[in-house]
């Protein structure tokens, strides 16, 4: 019993580390895209594109799971970047660079994206 406990105990270590290294690297491309020195037009619509097809494919392959607990567990990343970039940049810095638009596309994909992939 006290072993069985020890390894759920290690998973849920294990998981939360690898969901957090996943949020990070997932804030990383959408910063990188929107917000780099070099970002051009076309990194910018790349932007978009995957903060939307990216959520779409964690929704793909979590489709059992509840709108609210996918956008916490693979959005909390892109929350807290919302939350850092309105304090750290000027707002209108971060709407003309397109990092807030293309957050919140992929925290609404996270959350309704079982509804934008129903085939009914």
């Amino acid at each position: 019993m006290e072993q069985a406990q020890k390894k759920s105990v290690a998973v849920i270590i294990v998981n939360g580390f690898f969901l957090f290294v996943l949020n990070v690297v997932l804030m990383i491309i959408i910063g990188y895209l929107t917000l780099d020195s070099e970002a051009n037009t076309n990194s910018r619509i790349g932007a978009y594109l995957l903060s939307f097809f990216i959520p779409i494919f964690i929704v793909l392959k979590t489709k059992n799971m509840g709108g609210l607990e996918r956008m916490l567990k693979f959005g909390f990343g892109f929350i807290f970047y919302i939350i850092t970039a309105l304090i750290m940049v000027r707002f209108p810095n971060t709407l003309l660079t397109g990092l807030i638009p293309c957050l919140i596309i992929a925290l609404a994909t996270l959350y309704y994206g079982k509804e934008v992939i129903k085939m009914n």
